[in-house]
């Protein structure tokens, strides 16, 4: 890498958590885009394929930055702690959290590397995975779904906020093992909360990174297939002060109901059964909401 002068110095060379999301049919109507407008009415769909796409984008990415901050709010559970571990508190939600876009895909990163205090990272690792999960129910309450991947593994920094290494290849390829609306979780996450878990001190730190761990983990769950996903509806989003409406959820459901119908009439059998699992997984969840299942 090199500095503001050219001049050459040591990389970021470590390890990261990455989330990667795309969403999901974008693609197929930006292909329909081929060539430059040969008519005002051309040029009016050209616009509005354009103008759709990019502003639920811009939306999905905004909605993010929105979950995220209400997660970090103070909950009232700190209240106890005198105002000088208060403010230690607040300085553990500086470790960054990285945005990088591209199209319709959306990569966050969290430099595991970079420490406030000890651990530190391990709560925006949990925020990180919070607001996927809230995400991802916005997104299928409004139709626009996306699928995913969350891993930790060893990158680089190789220009600001942009990481390249074995874990950028590792979460891409387990977001196109997704197939359908779910985020996918890797095997280098849960090492890295198991590790750092081994490793905590016993003082407050070590106390506050081994919650942040358990939060973490109580975001993951396995599918009917034993994939590592993340849970979006189960209790450990439902039981957060800030989790969705029970509403949203409801949404959610009934979209993924209503792909599935539609997809079991035409011929696309394989997004009927992804759909199909995806019924499944929520509900499986729809009693901690107290939703009932249509029939």
């Amino acid at each position: 890498m090199l500095d503001g002068n050219g001049v050459a110095k040591m990389a970021n060379i470590g390890y990261y958590f990455i989330a990667f999301i795309d969403i999901v049919g974008q693609r197929d109507k930006l292909k329909q885009l081929v060539s430059l407008p040969s008519s005002n009415v051309e040029k009016q769909d050209i616009e509005r394929i354009l103008r759709e796409t990019s502003e639920y984008v811009k939306d999905l990415r905004g909605q993010f930055d929105t979950f995220f901050k209400a997660a970090a709010e103070p909950t009232g559970q700190l209240n106890h702690l005198s105002p000088a571990q208060r403010a230690w508190a607040e300085q553990r939600k500086r470790t960054p959290l990285w945005h990088r876009g591209f199209s319709d895909s959306y990569f966050m990163t969290v430099p595991c590397w970079y420490e406030s205090s000890w651990g530190a990272h391990s709560l925006a690792i949990y925020l990180s995975l919070f607001s996927i999960c809230s995400l991802f129910i916005w997104a299928l309450a409004m139709k626009n779904p996306f699928r995913g991947a969350v891993e930790v593994g060893l990158g680089m920094e190789i220009s600001e906020k942009e990481v390249y290494g074995p874990v950028t290849a590792r979460v891409v390829e387990l977001e196109e093992k997704a197939k359908y609306p779910r985020i996918i979780v890797g095997n280098g996450l849960l090492n890295h909360l198991d590790d750092l878990e081994q490793r905590c001190p016993n003082n407050l730190e070590g106390r506050h990174t081994k919650q942040c761990i358990k939060d973490c983990r109580k975001l993951i769950t396995t599918d009917h297939t034993n994939t590592l996903i993340l849970d979006p509806m189960g209790e450990g989003v439902k039981s957060v002060p800030v989790a969705m409406a029970p509403r949203m959820i409801e949404h959610a459901y009934k979209f993924v109901v209503s792909e599935e119908e539609r997809f079991n009439k035409s011929d696309k059998k394989d997004l009927y059964e992804c759909y199909s699992d995806l019924r499944k997984y929520c509900e499986s969840r729809l009693a901690l909401w107290n939703i009932g299942p249509i029939q």
